[in-house]
């Protein structure tokens, strides 16, 4: 029996992977998170300088360097494309199912519970979200689940080796996304030990493992701060403490930013697996310690979350792993109502997600294509919950999941197609660069107006010029800037040399200007659009060149 479960975990994951795998560079990059990695991973990747990050050739030290790397390497495999740039974010989303079913088998010694945590888990959007998206928060999460698996291990069989390791993951943690990896061990690792009383023995290789832990974390912060120290301010002030505690990178959110969050990306799971507090607190401590571990962790860190200023959705991806082993955890203790009503949920949700693509099929609409092979696949998928949902008894523990496993094949599958028939819905300009790949000859310039644009060198060898006229995206980290080239690429319109620039290049037959329709050109600039004389209208964009 526990041959055969470790059997068939080993067959889902290979699904998995090539679920994750199958249309992966069939969409573009998007814009602007994605973009701006794969970007920088790519200048990295030609420059051989791994040591100090580049956006658009200027400095860009927001995060450590451990996504470009891996990202470098997917470019060294594959190309410089964006299958290249994510493939290793499909392969850290395996490891994690690896890891997840280690840490469940670990926790209950109970290879059901640990094969079904691997399945929802798989099954979750917010799981799937970050698949398809190049950000740090796939690698991170990766480093932090295999740090806690090494904890777990070394705790409950004392293999040193592993207890190494886990300060090693941790480090790797560090270099992908600074600090705020440490929170989820840590807020792990102290809850376990009060929940189960184990005490806190700090011997010599606790001591030496946390030495390597700091060495691996701080490595490239020493050596960059070391050839700029103003750099130590910069960490310290814009990069940790107002994320916390102010709108950095306007990214400020409410408090109850997570709340409805969490309640849509865990639905139908929190309608009968969460646990009822009909005995109020009481009800938590009656529960399993396990279970007790993993809700307690996961709630201190979703109200931790909630309380910094600064919150994308993706910062709490480390949290679901534990609320994936915690509802695989509860399945056990469902009612027949329970199961029923999952299933249900999960079956009515396919076919809404069936015939509301259906509709735009034959609808049509102008602001979204769905292709044949989207209603193909869909329709499969859904004929399969079909055969699930009304052939295998509601008293069937592993119901609920399957049908589970399916919804997430259909989000997969489906959104990977409408991705790439939607290239400007999902902020991507592949569609864009292609026309203007086609129209154009060489040794041509591309002027973005008020808007960061990452993506365009990835698509083409044309000059890019980003105009600066107040927008965020354009407003740049100059300041550790070795030299003035940075203004080549640049301009800014209070410049009094930026308008004559502008004038003199509209009238050339290699040049496009890339305006936002969300804002247009400002007054001082509207001459342009009669320097031009063509335009290519995009849903979000407005591109003026001349024939």
């Amino acid at each position: 029996m526990k041959r055969g479960l470790d059997y068939y975990y080993f067959a889902f994951v290979c699904i998995a992977f090539a679920l994750l795998i199958i249309g992966l560079g069939s969409y573009g990059f998007t814009e602007t998170s994605e973009a701006r990695y794969a970007e920088i991973s790519r200048e990295m990747f030609l420059s051989g300088d791994y040591l100090n990050p580049q956006l658009l050739g200027i400095f860009h030290f927001h995060k450590p360097p451990i996504t470009y790397y891996i990202t470098t390497l997917g470019y060294r495999f594959f190309g410089i494309n964006e299958f290249g740039a994510r493939f290793f974010l499909q392969v850290a989303v395996i490891i994690q199912l690896l890891l997840i079913y280690g840490i469940a088998n670990l926790l209950y010694k109970n290879k059901k519970i640990a094969f079904f945590s691997g399945l929802i888990y798989f099954s979750m959007p917010m799981v799937l979200i970050a698949s398809r998206n190049l950000t740090t928060d796939v690698y991170v999460t990766t480093f932090i689940i295999g740090s806690i698996y090494c904890w777990q291990y070394y705790t409950s069989r004392g293999k040193l080796l592993f207890l190494y390791l886990f300060y090693i993951l941790i480090g790797l943690a560090l270099l992908t996304k600074g600090p705020v990896a440490l929170l989820f061990i840590l807020v792990y690792v102290i809850t376990y030990k009060v929940i189960f009383k184990s005490g806190t023995d700090m011997t010599i290789h606790n001591i030496l493992g946390l030495l390597l832990c700091l060495g691996i974390g701080v490595s490239w912060y020493i050596f960059v701060i070391a050839e700029n120290p103003s750099l130590w301010d910069y960490f310290i002030n814009k990069q940790i403490a107002s994320r916390i505690s102010s709108n950095s990178f306007n990214r400020s959110k409410p408090f109850w930013f997570y709340i409805p969050i969490i309640i849509g990306l865990l639905f139908p799971w929190w309608l009968s697996t969460i646990v009822k507090f009909r005995g109020g607190v009481n009800s938590i401590f009656m529960l399993q310690k396990e279970t007790k571990l993993l809700l307690v962790s996961s709630s201190i860190l979703f109200i931790l979350f909630s309380l910094f200023s600064t919150k994308l959705i993706l910062y709490i991806l480390p949290v679901f792993w534990m609320v994936a082993i915690f509802i695989a955890a509860r399945l056990s203790a469902l009612t027949l109502k329970n199961k029923k009503i999952i299933a249900l949920s999960y079956f009515v949700l396919l076919n809404l997600f069936f015939f509301t693509l259906l509709s735009l099929w034959i609808k049509k609409p102008d602001f979204i294509e769905v292709s044949s092979s989207a209603i193909i696949a869909a329709f499969l998928i859904t004929v399969s919950a079909f055969i699930v949902y009304y052939f295998i008894e509601n008293t069937e523990m592993y119901k609920p999941v399957i049908l589970s496993f399916l919804f997430s094949i259909a989000i997969l599958q489906v959104s990977t197609s409408v991705m790439k028939n939607n290239s400007q819905s999902i902020n991507s300009t592949r569609e864009m660069m292609d026309f203007i790949n086609t129209n154009g000859k060489e040794h041509k310039t591309i002027l973005v107006y008020n808007y960061l644009l990452s993506s365009i060198p990835l698509y083409s060898d044309a000059n890019e010029i980003t105009i600066n006229s107040g927008h965020n995206t354009t407003n740049r980290e100059v300041q550790f800037q070795h030299d003035a080239l940075w203004r080549e690429h640049l301009w800014d319109v209070k410049d009094d040399t930026t308008i004559s620039k502008l004038r003199e290049l509209s009238h050339n037959k290699n040049t496009y200007l890339l305006v936002r329709k969300r804002h247009g050109l400002s007054d001082d600039l509207s001459f342009l659009k009669d320097d031009f004389n063509s335009t290519k209208e995009y849903a979000k964009w407005d591109i003026y060149y001349n024939n």
